[in-house]
């Protein structure tokens, strides 16, 4: 009777030990053309729910994993992702798992820039400031003179004090009109 019960006990330990039993997987992910590493890469088990990601050196590790046969991939923006099969885990020692992944190139819609500026007529005109009556009037040192009130704009100046020349800066090839 001790030896059937004693039996039992071994069976009945081996299977909760068998239930519990999980390994992990460890590695690098880096560049195959620069042998940089790559931070921030997803590694996924594809059978399963779990993953990591790279750290800022490329390395990652996955424990509490069921003990059985995976695939393993790894993708990060920039690079073809890597599937790796047959990573087979084991109780007694972690598994190693090294990602070389190639650049990709992100192609994107083509872009189109036009511009308007040697289309321009040299003799259009630049810029257009109406005043009123009131805006004259009422002009500091304009005394009720178009000229005079003009004057005091940026980039315009009186030629003489008795005279209604105008002087306006950048205006060579321009007209200006005073109505």
């Amino acid at each position: 009777m001790k030896k059937t019960s004693l039996f039992i006990i071994i069976i009945l330990s081996n299977q909760l030990f068998a239930q519990n039993l999980t390994g992990s997987i460890y590695g690098r992910v880096f560049d195959f053309t620069t042998k940089q590493p790559i931070p921030f890469a997803n590694i996924i088990l594809l059978e399963s729910n779990v993953g990591a990601a790279s750290d800022l050196e490329g390395y990652f590790k996955i424990d509490n994993i069921p003990l059985k046969t995976y695939q393993v991939k790894a993708s990060v923006v920039g690079f073809n992702s890597q599937i790796i099969t047959d990573v087979v885990l084991q109780t007694a020692k972690p598994t190693e798992v090294n990602f070389e992944l190639t650049p990709q190139a992100i192609e994107l819609e083509g872009v189109t820039v036009t511009s308007d500026y040697f289309r321009k007529d040299p003799l259009e005109v630049n810029s257009i400031r109406n005043f009123s009556y009131e805006e004259i009037r009422r002009s500091p040192g304009g005394f009720e003179d178009v000229v005079r009130a003009l004057s005091i704009l940026p980039g315009v100046a009186q030629a003489d004090a008795g005279r209604n020349d105008l002087i306006v800066r950048g205006a060579r090839h321009q007209k200006i009109f005073i109505l």
